[in-house]
């Protein structure tokens, strides 16, 4: 819940503050584009199935990562389950590059934050209690996960586009030594963005 909270209060304030200025395209760190779409989540061991609800702040790209960063641009996201599993909020850098006037991939890594579980403690727990855990929830080692992801968007107008995506989020034995079960994610989005 205090996940939800945090998501909604990240996209009212880049939105007030950060609509009225991505219209002007400054160099600033301004509110660029917004995305919603639906995932299917846990795909690889399916202990988390169910759609996931998942939007995306992308800001334009600060000067200062023009040249020797490719003009990655900086965004905010939030992916949430429909049934009550994990919900993860993140934060870090997408690529763009553009293959043709309309259709356009990308590639993104970041940092993201869960709410699901790390491990499970029999001795706390009970046996019972801890295999059904195992048996619905992914175990996932830490609360901080790495995110990596691509995906391709197709402009159907300057500001409408419509797009698939895919992400992986796991700590890879880097921020926990612990179980790295992970989670996957594949969907589709529909995406306003101020100017291309």
């Amino acid at each position: 819940m205090a996940l939800y909270g945090i998501l909604y209060g990240l996209a009212v304030v880049s939105v007030f503050t950060g609509s009225a200025a991505a219209p002007a395209y400054g160099n600033g760190f301004d509110l660029e584009q917004i995305r919603l779409g639906i995932a299917a989540h846990d795909l690889v061991s399916h202990t988390e199935d169910g759609p996931q609800i998942v939007a995306d702040l992308m800001f334009t790209s600060p000067g200062s990562l023009a040249g020797w960063a490719g003009s990655p641009r900086p965004f905010l996201s939030g992916s949430f389950s429909t049934r009550g599993y994990t919900n993860l909020v993140s934060g870090g850098l997408a690529w763009d590059a553009r293959l043709t006037s309309r259709l356009s991939i990308e590639g993104l890594f970041g940092i993201s934050y869960n709410d699901g579980i790390d491990t499970v403690f029999p001795e706390r727990d009970g046996e019972a209690e801890a295999q059904r855990i195992k048996d619905t929830r992914a175990l996932l080692g830490s609360e901080w996960l790495f995110r990596i992801g691509g995906g391709a968007d197709y402009a159907i107008t300057d500001t409408w586009s419509v797009g698939i995506f895919y992400e992986h989020f796991s700590h890879g034995h880097i921020l926990a030594g612990d179980r790295n079960q992970g989670l996957d994610e594949a969907g589709m989005r529909i995406s306003y963005r101020w100017r291309q």
